[in-house]
């Protein structure tokens, strides 16, 4: 089985529509298909700890009725076996209180979004020689809403989420059962060794310092 380890410590999701769009001329560009719903989107080339990781995507609907994302933070995980890491955005069901704010997408059109991780703690740091480490690759997971119908009163509201046990309980079932799922390819992505580095000769120092003068 799988080892799976969230490694992300603060995402930043923003599902505000913009100007923003993917270069699809881009070699970092990663796109996936699934049911009339495709997904392109524009990564950076580098995983450096404590750095933001900034991910540009286009959800476009194929379909011909309209579906929605939720406006939450993303997951970042991390697979050892494989060493893949997958931003998975719009993942998470109400909540024991909370009702997320949920964008939608209609027939035919297509929305803009951008999505800034902070990676901290887990990370998959490759070595110092990387030829001697095996290469890290990213993909991203989609999750949307493929019948709007049960969460109309969420969809554009003005606030990111709004308390409500009561309904959030009542949604629970709904939202697993009409969460659907797109992953892009995964590509290669450079995990920078420098703030390991850095921590290793402060640790030195330290162990300099303990040992004394003779």
């Amino acid at each position: 089985m799988k080892r799976i380890a969230t490694i992300v410590a603060c995402v930043l999701f923003s599902a505000a529509c913009s100007s923003t769009a993917v270069d699809m001329a881009e070699p970092r560009r990663v796109v996936g298909t699934e049911s009339a719903v495709r997904i392109d989107a524009e990564i950076t080339d580098e995983l450096r700890p404590g750095s933001p990781l900034t991910i540009t995507y286009v959800i476009t609907n194929q379909r011909a009725v309209a579906i929605a994302i939720a406006d939450i933070l993303p997951e970042t995980t991390f697979d050892r076996e494989t060493r893949t890491v997958t931003v998975s955005i719009g993942s998470e069901v109400p909540g024991a209180v909370t009702l997320p704010r949920l964008v939608r997408i209609g027939p035919g059109e297509k929305k803009s979004f951008t999505t800034s991780a902070r990676l901290m703690g887990m990370v998959p740091v490759v070595t110092v020689d990387p030829r001697l480490s095996s290469q890290t690759l990213l993909r991203l997971k989609v999750n949307f809403l493929g019948d709007t119908a049960p969460f109309v009163e969420l969809i554009d509201i003005p606030e990111r989420a709004v308390a409500d046990q009561k309904r959030a309980d009542e949604l629970f079932g709904p939202w697993l059962e009409r969460n659907e799922v797109v992953y892009t390819n995964a590509v290669p992505i450079q995990v920078s060794a420098a703030r390991r580095g850095a921590e290793a000769e402060a640790e030195r120092r330290t162990s300099t310092g303990r040992r004394g003068r003779p």
